[in-house]
């Protein structure tokens, strides 16, 4: 096979953003692609890589032993010896350095041969560039094409174009439901000869980094999961074998009985087989007719799990459940994580068809839960929203007697941890109709590593945790899981890359293509135990309450061991904080260094007008340098961002008669360094007569005023509204009061 690359007429400027960070990070690996059985020499591009020291990688199987030939500032060169019993698909890369752990990066482990045909071959998707591969084949042959490039955790969107000898296009594929913007796919060749494949990115986008895999070979072309498992629960991928190589898939292991639904129409009903052939805006009217014509369910437990396939546009899967009056079942949905393009919804029936639930336009990934209000068979429906259908067209129903367990999710996946120190992990707890604490343990750990708290309690949606390394921990690096007392795992999710949202409130966030990584990626942690540091460091308050347009002291507290002289430099990251100097920045803050002879200071938070009020957890981060290592440490706290003033009724109800007054008393609640004065502004009622513009003086926290009651008044409430402004710092702050409910009664006279 040859190769080559024309470069496209398109002229473009890649801008390049300042890199502000000083841990490791890589940027691109070449090759992006390693063969089991074999010994691969990669190249790491990044910054901040010399003094590399090992590599962590998150497949499953036999473990891959790397390692470092040469490092320097923005390179990394490593040999890697992949088992031939490694698992193929994509995992999770990090470097390690003198300095600590780098980012997540994916990279693809493969059975076919790299660099040559049939085999894997690797490129970058750059900008206005196309490659081209000639390949020989024969007359119906078969072959299997596979690119794998955005889901390499870039922003690319491979196309493949396959031409004859003439250059006469044979085939094109760009995006792959299931696969994000890669493809897989099957081409049968009609003629003998030499061939060629190209690949570029279908926007003629792209940077020498969007590195991409095109496979070609003969594999299996399925990419939804076809095998459903009765061993171990949850998803993982498989690999299904070919000729030549595998192609790996999802599969779901099954929780409890499992149950194939089988065809769901009857072959004699007439309407059944013409219901694909029908447009889209006749389904309503003929839905219920054909949920009570030929729909033939398929008989299944609960609890269960139910697999099937809505094979055909219009096709409706259903389950046959038997349940007591009372019976209570939850109902969770699984496409997406399967590769499936399926938009699943889920219809109850009774026995007579009667529609009892639908899950409407809420995610079926998300529970939901039925309670059956008579005895009897009961049917789950199950069709696609958009009345479309295939064979990748796969699902997953788990159904329950009881609540589906809480998602608990980690907010951090890499940990660079000294000996005799630790590094906090936050934790979120997403409950779904379940209560109590959680116990939580860790399993893969190495000697000395220690998780505390070891519980969430029963009422906590976030709690941040401390894992702990002391003097025997094993230096080098590990990976572990933390899990719940039902053996689930505590979910992590690395960003790989990610997208600009809104420039003035969200910054960035995670594309869609990356909220759904390989279960070796998501389920386990990357852990790093270096060297004990050369200092601590603590925050005394775990609380830090900022008042809009003012600032407020975020006290640190160092600790120095010998042989530290420099300074401790911290930065902190989270919320609403951004770079002071930028123009859209609403919370920043300051920190000046602690030194030898000041060893605890005081950083500053200040909010400026683009503020909003909430609460969010701010990661701090410490870092030292002692014998050319660079240590950091990070510790939490929560930064409550509040108005300077609020106002509080002393009490929220008054009762008048007609034509009588009554007084309310208003406290104003203020933040120490606020003591300016506040007006107050109330909305006039029709029936009642009040002053409608108050100023509190300034330092006075105390007002009261009248509100009467008109003679004529008709019985009636009224919801008393009040705004409150003051100037802070310079800037007008508006809070709005809570609201004064006013009953006037019914004069003796109407009685």
């Amino acid at each position: 096979m040859l190769s080559s690359r024309r470069l496209l007429p398109i002229i473009a400027v890649l801008l390049v953003a300042p890199w502000a960070s000083a841990d490791p990070f890589v940027e691109s690996i070449s090759p992006p692609v390693l063969e089991v059985g074999k010994t691969t020499r990669i190249t790491l591009v990044g910054r901040e890589l010399a003094n590399a020291e090992g590599l962590w990688l998150s497949a499953p199987g036999k473990k891959i032993l790397a390692k470092s030939i040469a490092s320097q500032f923005d390179k990394a060169v490593f040999e890697l010896i992949v088992d031939k019993e490694t698992h193929v698909g994509i995992c999770g890369l990090r470097i390690a350095t003198r300095n600590g752990l780098g980012n997540c990066c994916l990279i693809l482990i493969d059975d076919l041969s790299v660099g040559q045909f049939p085999g894997a071959m690797w490129g970058a998707l750059d900008e206005a560039t196309l490659d081209k591969f000639r390949i020989d084949v024969k007359a119906g042959e078969k072959l299997s094409f596979e690119a794998v490039a955005n889901r390499l955790g870039k922003d690319a969107d491979p196309l493949v174009r396959i031409l004859d000898p003439d250059g006469k296009l044979l085939a094109e594929r760009d995006n792959d439901p299931g696969l994000y913007f890669d493809c897989r796919f099957e081409h049968t060749f009609a003629k003998t000869g030499t061939h060629t494949v190209e690949i570029r990115d279908a926007r003629y986008k792209g940077t020498p980094h969007n590195k991409y895999v095109l496979r070609i070979g003969k594999f299996p072309a399925d990419r939804v999961a076809t095998k459903f498992t009765a061993t171990t629960p949850g998803l993982a991928f498989t690999a299904l074998k070919g000729e030549q190589a595998s192609a790996w898939v999802p599969e779901w292991g099954n929780s409890g009985p499992g149950t194939v639904a089988r065809s769901p129409w009857a072959k004699s009903n007439p309407m059944a087989r013409q219901v694909g052939n029908l447009s889209p805006r006749w389904w309503q009217p003929v839905e219920s007719l054909l949920m009570n014509c030929g729909l033939q369910a398929t008989p299944a437990t609960v609890p269960g799990e139910l697999f099937g396939t809505v094979a055909q546009p219009g096709w409706r899967p259903a389950f046959a459940l038997k349940l007591a009056k009372g019976q209570k079942i939850y109902v969770k949905g699984e496409a997406k994580s399967l590769n499936s393009p399926a938009d699943l919804e889920v219809i109850v029936l009774d026995k007579t068809g009667r529609e009892q639930r639908r899950t409407g336009d809420t995610d079926l990934e998300t529970p939901f839960d039925y309670t059956a209000p008579q005895d009897g068979e009961y049917r789950l429906v199950v069709r696609d929203r958009l009345h479309d259908g295939g064979a990748d067209f796969t699902f997953r129903l788990s159904v329950r007697g009881d609540p589906f367990p809480p998602k608990v999710s980690a907010e951090v996946e890499g940990l660079t941890i000294p000996r005799g120190s630790y590094q906090p992990i936050p934790i979120l707890v997403a409950r779904s109709g379940t209560t109590g604490a959680i116990p939580l343990k860790l399993l893969g750990a190495p000697p000395g590593m220690k998780l505390t708290p070891s519980e969430i309690g029963e009422k906590e949606t976030a709690v941040v945790c401390k894992l702990e390394a002391d003097g025997t921990t094993p230096l080098g690096l590990h990976t572990i899981q933390i899990v719940t007392d039902g053996g689930e795992p505590v979910l992590t999710q690395p960003l790989i890359d990610k997208r600009i949202v809104n420039v003035d409130l969200i910054p960035h966030a995670l594309r869609e293509d990356q909220r759904r990584l390989p279960p070796s990626v998501a389920d386990r942690f990357a852990v790093f135990i270096t060297p004990a540091a050369p200092f601590t460091f603590e925050l005394p308050q775990t609380l830090v309450t900022l008042p809009r347009y003012q600032k407020a002291a975020i006290p640190i507290a160092t600790t120095r061991l010998a042989g530290l002289d420099g300074p401790i430099q911290f930065e902190a990251r989270g919320g609403q904080l951004a770079d002071k100097n930028e123009g859209r920045t609403r919370v920043y803050t300051e920190f000046p260094e602690a030194t030898a002879k000041q060893p605890n200071v005081n950083g500053t938070a200040a909010s400026k007008i683009l503020s909003n009020l909430a609460k969010a957890r701010i990661d701090v981060r410490a870092t030292g340098t002692c014998d050319g290592r660079r240590v950091t440490l990070i510790r939490c706290f929560d930064l409550d961002l509040v108005p300077a003033f609020q106002v509080v009724p002393e009490s929220t109800k008054l009762m008048l008669d007609p034509g009588s007054s009554a007084m309310i008393r208003l406290k104003i609640d203020r933040v120490p360094s606020f003591d300016g004065p506040v007006l107050l502004h109330l909305n006039p009622q029709d029936g009642l007569k009040f002053e409608e513009n108050i100023t509190v003086p300034k330092g006075k926290s105390i007002v009261e005023f009248k509100v009467t009651a008109a003679p004529d008044a008709m019985p009636l409430r009224f919801n008393l509204q009040m705004i409150a402004k003051g100037t802070v710092s310079g800037y007008e702050e508006e809070v709005r009061a809570p609201q004064i409910e006013i009953e006037v009664k019914a004069s003796p006279k109407a009685k």
